[in-house]
């Protein structure tokens, strides 16, 4: 070798080394060192760029370099996984994609190449080419162009964007990972090189990077969700999450939030940069923003013509898009629901682009406010990226310009968070401003912080019961307070405040009150040492429009200040001050707060009538209170924030039953005191009770119940006079007295010495119903009856204080009694006596509590309440039936809506009814802060309320006894009447529950009605058991205050809501063609088509066919590898058509067992064979040939070792293995082949179609090419397999109905086969009782031989009715019993003519049975069955392995009826069927026949008659019906057949000399079968003497294959019982003995000649080849 050579070796060598060196050097960028610079790349017009990259990471800048700022550019970066190259050589910008899943930790190879206009990306092999546009294609000028950055920018680019030709991409995600390999040129005329750096820096190389091992993993010190990356010099943080900054993300971040006030806004647009647009395949804007201004910008982004414009409008969220030539334009509003309410509202939006075509794509958006109240769109067209080179936030200097704006203001209020997101760029917009980044312009003086107050923000009170809890009121010598308010409704307390029990008897407690009364607003004082009441306002203030209030006070002076108007008092006493002790309520004291702690003469306390209006700034000694701050933190469903005025409620006429309705705030009142209904809008029967005379209500309110008011309301209906009520007090004879006296009604009150008595009405007692109203105020009475004119009185002048007060200590309804010892107390007026409803005292409703408690119930159990308080000992009337409003369907059980929050803070009401025949839904939730919620639903058909009020999670069911899926409406209500008692009535079931706390139920969110959105079932609390929606009708809901419309006040909506109640749509006799499985869901029904070999919504579409040819095809599905699976149960179903008497058609095998399962065809006969480790098991149909070129559907089901088979709508073939341990798991089943049996053997040529095998369509899989499934040799998809059907299937006659081509192969257990009149009510379905019962439509197949019943006795032929246990042959008992077809052909005499008996046969399936066999029954005596033998005095011994359930006849009388063994009754329905019968009739004898029958021949009256006749079918009466037990798989009711055979006569129908001709012609035929016999059996003792290997005798066993158990043995005799019960003809003359091996295939040996006949003996021990 020269030295050449040496030197050039040497160096080759050397290179090779330092490659394989420097291969190993990767530069690792992570936090610590974000990016990496390099020398220039000289692109030029052709140029070529490699490196190698692995990381962990799905998004981050790979690599960056441009021109120096002006347009050229190439960015390369990781998008989800896959790789993006953006660049852009003057023509505009370009973007290829390629490679997916490349962050997995692996080496991947990056080269990206350019040839003139052409740019080339590749990766790890995958390329993808793009061509630029333009003239000019060279990359910038290598003197200005920029450096190579890999990984990210430097930070010094933030204050220099101008510099980069795309500023976007300094707000990339920096890349995490390792880089090697950086290969291009950096010279012009130079060639590509290995890079260095060309600063240094201390990276770190990825050999010794994890030297120390991985800090983090020792040690994370990250918090807050921040992400821990190891470094050389210890772990660091990063902190993903934007609310939390710092080394270790420990601290607050400082909100990114700022005001604007009309004249701020924040912008960039990088076209005055000369940069490219943000480009993106989908972005996201997300903000918060809290306003009280109705109209306002909030975002806008676009490029060119595209854009997208968010505003605040009227109050809601609108939305308008552009892109491309497609526009779209949402409003988000929900009803009775702002966002302009001053508080934070979340606003988020997405759009996601996804190409159709090449030149069509679809964008999404989706728009969602507060995570609840969302709208989704799309837009198509021809754009492929989303573009932004421009954004405003919060405004623009014409906001009205804007593309796309439906706003012409600017923002005004607080923003914060606000980000737009692009793939991988994520921009917080306002943090960028506040840091002073160059990207961002900021537009006026903005102030970064929400400075904008809340304290003179209103709140609204709802509902009467609303109220808010406040520190006390210091104002012990002087204190001022001031407020606004604004409401339309003439009652409601305002402000209240109590001081402390006074210490000194006389004096009274401190109090401040402020209230309006019958318009006009009120101040009470009281120092403790007398109170002082005055009226601050001259007009009235329920005008709807703003008020101001302004109390001041010093020492007992004050003065109070309504809308400028001066009123000043003086307390009495010398008591001067304000001693204050508990809290201040705002907007009233609420149902829980005890009405006898407050003063008398406060009389909108006493009547529990709470402000309902709005409030604002609300000042207490100067300090403002911000009330949507407490209104947040306590009940923020009743107290709503913001005060707007809606439109008039009345106008929809919300009360119903003619109720009256009047306007309240924002709510409609409905007077339901004139009807018999009640609820907030009269919808719902007012509970009623009935008093004989001796029973009554009494109520207990306690000792210091002192009032100056009073006000009731009661509806009654009598005949007769009687005390309807009447008040009572331990230390005083006060007293009001309400009666029906003399015809009309009678109110006496009486205060100390003065009595006054007033009368209204007229006849009363008149057995109809009547309302009375009294109320008193002070001296005051008023008297009104069925809203005629009022009676007013006085007791006397008007007088206020003590005198009059009334003491009531207890209330007494219908009658007085003692409440302690229950004795009847003195009256002169006799007890009450009739109806009873709506007995209201000071807005407690007692007759409606003592239902919610269960006062009086017959339930021992839940008579729980204290009864010193309320005493009911009369019943209850039921109503006749439920008054059902505002129903609606939810359609599916993913349909849900949702209303406003549920006001539920202290007490819960919440009524309506449901209807559904599922057994499992959720009906209501509501999510709460921290871990309060409230959750109704349908479990097992039961009700459960569950809800946790921070002590533990609740749960209260309903104990009925029915199931409540029963298609009936049911109401339901849910109640807290106490703090500590919850109830829920389901029905006539009250359960309740008492809490050792009076914690309050904090909720948030929206109340879900029907179901919550899919992803929040996993999230529900523990306790709620559901995990899908409630599918069923809905109706009358009521909640407090209102009667909400789910279709029209739902804030979260559903298209899938239908109104009214829809459904359900029954399953009907005739809804699945070709025995499909009718499945009933609410509102429509699903047919299952596994055991049909059809497809369909019906199971009518023919499924995907497979043609087999001669040349040996198979198709093999092979199960996926987390697929296998171990079975207990299985099912298979196929339909087939084939020519070929032997053949494999499927096979099925394990993977890790001799299990498998084989359907073959054996000798033109159907069977199935089957091992799970017991043996194998064969099932088999030798009645019925499958060869014959007709269209046939084999269904098989297994269940553990039991297993049936059927074919067409033959018998159900049974096999119940006994003896032994039979194992009952199918291990491993692994591959599927189709068309032969194991290696090819047996191959099957025809075609197949529908298999089903558990749930897996293999054809289809097929079809589909699917990568599990093989198809091999002579097997192609086929057109349809009922093309190639010889017979198409065999069929009934046909009904009549329909019309030409119409086949009807359906037997119904209705007239014809169906109802197919356009009127409905021209139908009469077999059973209008249940409507969802199924009945198994049935065809009856020409092939079969019929059966032939003859009586004990009968020899005349003529119609005998079923036989009774008595009567019939042996075996007849059971459900299932024998069928004897006859020995001999049976022949008729006439005009040179044979008939044969071919009459259609009804085929019997005993599902009982069919159950108790695949359901474990092991009774061997219930339809086994037999064969008689020909002598009288022995018997064969029933097979229990394998039996014919469907080829016997269960003739049962009405009389003997049988005992279903299901808890659920069905109906029997059973057929009277005439089959057309031509020939002679054969009479039935059990045992034998004789030569006598074979010679009797029944004669006709009419032959024409005779063969005209057609089979009917009558539907069985009501009474005769015989319950039986529907088999859950095949859905057949047991039928019972009743054969009626034609009448005979004497009449001659041939001559004589016709009739001896025939008898010459039997005689000499029978000499010449006779002589034959003799020979064959001359041949049998001859071939049996030489070669006895052909005989089993009985002290010998038959060694026999795998699968010969197919065709009969010792212990499978199924062969025997159509050996014995068809000697002649039957199947198995035919049928010749085939020993198989386990993989299906057969010897080759020779067959014998078969036999003639059989030979009959104690099972199969002796039988012929």
């Amino acid at each position: 070798m020269s030295s050449e050579h040496v030197t050039t070796m040497r160096y080759i060598l050397f290179c090779l080394l330092s490659l394989s060196f420097n291969r190993n050097l990767a530069f690792v960028l992570d936090k610590q060192n974000p990016y990496s610079q390099f020398r220039k790349w000289n692109v030029g017009l052709n140029g070529t760029l490699e490196l190698e990259f692995k990381t962990d990471q799905p998004n981050g800048l790979l690599l960056y370099t441009d021109d120096g700022g002006t347009y050229d550019f190439f960015e390369l970066k990781l998008v989800n996984g896959a790789l993006r190259l953006r660049y852009n050589l003057g023509g505009g910008a370009q973007i290829i994609t390629v490679g997916n899943n490349l962050n997995d930790g692996h080496w991947h190879k990056v080269q990206v190449a350019r040839r003139d206009e052409h740019t080339t990306l590749t990766v790890d092999g995958a390329t993808l080419t793009k061509t630029s546009r333009g003239k000019e294609f060279v990359f910038g000028k290598f003197n200005t162009n920029s450096d190579v950055f890999v990984g990210g920018i430097p930070p010094s680019y933030n204050s220099k964007l101008t510099t980069l030709a795309l500023p976007s991409v300094i707000f990339e995600p920096k890349f995490r990972g390792s880089v090697r390999n950086l290969v291009y040129s950096d010279l012009p005329g130079q060639p590509p090189r290995r890079q260095e750096l060309r600063h240094s820096r201390d990276l770190k190389s990825s050999r010794n990077s994890n030297a120390s091992g991985d800090a983090c993993e020792r040690r994370d010190p990250c918090q807050h969700g921040g992400v821990c990356i190891s470094t050389d010099d210890g772990p660091i943080c990063e902190c993903r999450d934007g609310d939390y900054e710092g080394a270790f993300c420990e601290r607050d971040k400082a909100p990114s939030e700022a005001t604007f006030r009309g004249a701020e806004f924040l912008s960039y647009d990088l076209t005055q940069t000369g940069g490219e647009p943000i480009v993106s395949t989908q972005d996201a804007i997300s903000l918060y923003f809290k306003t009280r201004q109705p109209n306002g910008l909030l975002f806008y982004t676009g490029h060119e013509a595209d854009y997208l414009n968010l505003a605040v409008r009227d109050g809601g969220v609108s939305l308008t898009m552009g892109l491309g030539n497609g526009k779209q334009e949402m409003h988000i509003k929900p009803a009775k629901t702002r966002f302009d309410d001053h508080q934070w509202h979340k606003l988020t939006v997405h759009r996601r682009i996804q190409e159709i075509t090449p030149f069509t794509s679809f964008c999404r958006v989706s728009a969602v406010v507060d995570d609840v109240y969302s709208d989704h769109s799309h837009v198509a067209g021809s754009f492929t990226m989303l573009a932004s080179s421009r954004a405003h936030v919060g405004g623009s200097l014409n906001a009205r310009a804007l593309p796309g704006a439906r706003v012409h203001t600017n923002f005004i209020g607080c923003l914060k968070k606000v980000e737009f997101s692009a793939d991988t760029l994520r921009l917080n917009l306002i943090d960028l401003a506040r840091t002073g980044s160059k990207l961002i312009t900021v537009t006026g003086r903005l102030e970064y912080a929400c400075t904008a107050t809340d304290s003179a923000d209103p709140v609204t009170f709802t509902t009467r019961d609303a109220h808010l809890i406040l520190p006390k009121w210091e104002a012990v010598k002087t204190g001022t307070i001031s407020f606004k308010f604004r409401t339309n409704e003439p009652n409601g307390l305002v402000l209240f405040n109590m001081g402390a029990k006074p210490p000194r008897v006389g004096c009274t407690a401190d109090l401040f009150a402020v209230e309006i009364l019958n318009g006009y607003i009120y101040v009470h004082i009281d120092l403790g040492s007398g109170g002082v009441r005055v009226r601050a306002s001259r007009r009235r203030v329920d005008d709807s429009h703003w008020h101001d209030f302004l109390l001041r006070r010093s020492g007992r002076d004050g003065r109070v200040t309504v809308d400028g108007a001066n009123a000043e008092f003086k307390t009495p006493g010398e008591s001067n001050q304000l001693e204050l002790d508990g809290p201040l309520f705002v907007g009233g004291l609420g149902s829980e707060y005890s009405a006898s702690r407050t003063p008398p003469a406060l009389w909108t306390a006493a009547l529990r009538q709470g402000f309902v209006g709005c409030i604002r700034d609300l000042v207490l000694n100067g300090k403002p209170q911000d009330l949507t701050a407490f209104a947040r933190q306590q009940d923020s469903a009743s107290v709503r924030p913001a005060c707007h005025v809606l439109m008039k409620q009345c106008v929809s006429s919300p009360c119903q039953h003619g109720g009256s309705c009047s306007e309240g705030w924002n709510r409609p009142l409905c007077d339901c005191s004139m009807t018999n209904y009640g609820g907030p809008t009269c919808g719902r029967e007012a509970p009623t009770i009935f008093l004989n005379g001796s029973q009554h209500l009494t109520a207990a309110l306690g000792p210091e119940h002192i009032t100056q008011t009073e006000e009731l309301l009661l509806r009654f209906r009598t005949s007769r006079a009687g005390l309807l009520l009447r008040t009572a007090s331990e230390h005083s004879a006060d007293r009001i007295e309400l009666a029906v006296a003399a015809g009309r009604v009678r109110a006496s009150v009486r205060l100390g010495d003065r009595e006054k008595n007033l009368l209204a009405g007229t006849n009363v007692a008149d057995d109809n119903w009547h309302t009375v109203r009294f109320s008193r105020r002070a001296s005051n009475l008023k008297l009104q009856v069925d809203g005629a004119q009022a009676v007013r009185g006085m007791l006397s002048e008007t007088i206020l204080g003590k005198a009059s007060t009334l003491e009531i200590s207890t209330l007494h309804l219908g009658g007085l009694f003692h409440p302690e010892e229950e004795i009847q107390m003195t009256s002169t007026l006799p007890n009450f006596v009739g109806y009873l409803q709506k007995f209201v005292f000071n807005g407690i409703r007692y007759i409606d509590m003592a239902k919610t408690l269960g006062v009086g119930s017959n339930d021992e159990t839940n008579n729980i309440y204290d009864t010193s308080n309320l005493i009911f000992t009369g019943k209850f009337v039921k109503p006749d039936s439920l008054d059902v409003y505002k129903s609606v369907t939810f359609k599916s059980k993913h349909t849900y809506v949702g209303l406003p929050l549920l006001k539920a803070y202290a007490n819960t009401y919440l009524d309506f009814y449901f209807r559904t025949t599922e057994m499992d839904g959720l009906l209501f939730y509501n999510g709460g802060k921290k871990q309060d919620f409230i959750a109704i639903e349908l479990v097992n058909g039961h009700i459960h309320c569950v809800f946790n009020l921070g002590d533990g999670v609740v749960t209260m069911k309903d104990k009925l006894k029915n199931f409540l899926n029963d298609n009936r409406w049911h109401a339901v209500s849910v109640r807290r009447p106490t703090p500590k008692i919850h109830t829920l009535q389901v029905d006539d079931d009250l359960e309740m529950h008492t809490t050792s706390s009076n914690l309050m139920l904090e909720l948030d969110s929206v109340l879900y009605v029907g179901g919550v959105p899919k992803d929040m079932y996993t999230a529900l609390p523990v306790g709620v058991l559901s995990r899908q929606g409630f599918e069923g009708c809905m109706s009358s809901l009521d909640l407090p205050g209102e009667s909400p419309s789910l279709m029209e006040d739902a804030v979260v909506p559903s298209s899938s809501l239908g109104s009214g109640c829809e459904g359900p749509t029954k399953c009907t006799h005739n809804a699945c063609a070709n025995k499909g499985v009718c499945v009933q869901q609410w509102n429509t029904y699903v047919c299952d088509c596994d055991l049909t070999s059809f497809t369909g919504p019906t199971c009518y579409d023919e499924s995907i066919a497979y043609e087999f040819g001669p040349g040996k095809g198979t198709i093999t599905y092979t199960f996926p590898t987390d697929s296998v699976a171990d079975t207990e149960t299985d099912k298979v179903a196929l339909g087939f058509v084939t020519s070929k008497a032997d053949a494999v058609l499927l096979r099925i095998e394990s993977s890790n067992t001799q299990d498998y399962m084989q359907m073959e065809i054996i000798r033109g006969n159907l069977f199935m064979v089957y091992n799970v480790g017991g043996g194998d098991h064969p099932l088999g149909d030798e009645t019925a040939r499958v060869d014959d070129g007709a269209y046939h559907v084999a269904r098989f089901t297994r269940n553990g070792s039991r297993a049936s088979l059927q074919l067409d709508n033959y018998a159900v073939i049974i096999r119940h293995p006994q003896g032994g341990q039979q194992s009952t798991i199918f291990n491993g089943m692994s591959t599927v082949t189709v068309g032969g049996g194991a290696g090819g053997a047996r191959t099957f040529s025809g075609v197949l179609a529908g298999l089903v095998l558990d749930g897996v369509r293999v054809l289809d899989l097929a079809a589909a090419a699917d990568p599990a499934v093989s198809v091999r040799g002579d097997a192609r998809r086929a057109h349809t397999p009922l093309d190639r059907d010889i017979n198409r299937m065999q069929q009934t006659p046909p009904s009549g109905y329909g019309g030409p081509g119409v086949l009807d192969e359906l037997v119904y257990s209705g007239a014809g086969s169906g109802c197919r009149d356009d009127d409905e009510d021209a139908c009469v379905l077999p059973d209008a009782g249940s409507g969802d019962d199924l009945i198994t439509p049935v065809y009856v197949p020409s092939t079969r031989r019929p059966p032939s019943r003859l009586h004990k006795g009968d020899t005349s032929g003529k119609l005998m009715k079923p036989c009774d246990d008595e009567d019939c042959i042996e075996g007849s008992g059971s459900n299932i019993d024998e069928i004897t077809e006859p020995e001999h052909p049976m022949t008729t005499s006439g005009a040179s003519s044979t008939h044969s008996m071919t009459s259609p046969t009804v085929i019997i399936v005993s599902t009982e049975h069919v159950d108790k066999s695949l359901e474990g029954s092991t009774d061997g005596s219930t339809g086994a069955s037999e064969t008689t033998k020909s002598s009288t005095d022995g018997h064969t011994l029933p097979d229990h392995d394998n039996m014919h359930a469907g080829t016997v006849d269960s003739a049962t009388t009405p009389e003997r009826r049988t005992t279903p063994t299901d808890d659920h009754s069905h109906t029997r329905t059973s057929y009277h069927f005439t089959p057309t019968l031509t020939g002679r009739h054969i009479p039935d004898e059990p045992t034998h026949t004789t030569e006598e029958d074979s010679n009797h021949i029944p004669e006709y009256e009419d032959k024409n008659e005779i063969e005209a006749r057609t089979p009917t079918y009558e539907t069985e009466s009501e009474q005769d019906r015989i319950p039986g037990r529907v088999h859950p798989e095949y859905n057949g009711y047991d039928v019972t057949p009743k054969w009626y055979h034609p009448k005979t006569t004497d009449n001659r129908v041939v001559p004589p000399e016709s009739e001896f001709f025939a008898t010459i012609v039997g005689i000499v035929a029978s000499v010449l079968i006779a002589i034959i016999l003799i020979v064959i059996i001359v041949l049998k003792y001859i071939v049996f003497k030489f070669d006895p290997s052909y005989k089993v005798t009985e002290d010998k066993n038959y060694q026999q294959g795998a699968s010969a158990a197919l065709l009969g043995n010792q212990a499978h005799s199924s062969y025997q019982s159509g050996a014995s019960s068809a000697p002649t003809g039957g199947a198995v003359r035919n049928l010749q003995p085939l020993p198989l091996n386990r993989n299906g295939t057969a010897p080759s040996a020779p067959l014998a000649p078969i036999p003639t006949q059989p030979v009959k003996r104690d099972g199969i021990k002796e039988w012929y080849v």
